[in-house]
């Protein structure tokens, strides 16, 4: 599996989840906010961004100004935490992760998401 980017504040849950992909031989790059990360989309180039549906809520603008400017970010798959499809205009959700997870099994449900699409 390539590389994670992980967009969520909660910045307990995402160190915990850096050290789980190393362990595991995962790559994973995280942010704390939609602020400005489409740079990071274009140099990077995640095989799939986890979205944090009330970091994204706390700049949604931002977000959606930074979605129009990169045709990488309208291709790249989303995989959302929790299920607030019905308020995101994404046409590249390709799953969803519930919260309470296991942080030591979501590589392997990432992996089980981007696999199936």
């Amino acid at each position: 599996m390539g590389l994670i980017l992980w967009i969520d504040a909660n910045t307990f849950a995402t160190s915990l989840l850096d050290k789980v992909f190393k362990t595991q031989g995962g790559a994973f790059y995280s942010l704390g906010s939609v602020d400005d990360f489409s740079y990071i989309v274009e140099d990077l180039k995640p095989v799939a961004i986890v979205l944090d549906y009330s970091t994204f809520k706390k700049n949604a603008d931002r977000f959606y100004q930074q979605l129009e400017s990169s045709e990488l970010m309208k291709v790249t798959p989303f995989i959302l935490l929790d299920d607030p499809e019905k308020e995101l205009k994404l046409n590249n959700i390709i799953g969803y992760l519930k919260r309470p997870f296991d942080p030591f099994e979501i590589p392997a449900e990432i992996q089980k998401i981007i696999s199936t699409q």
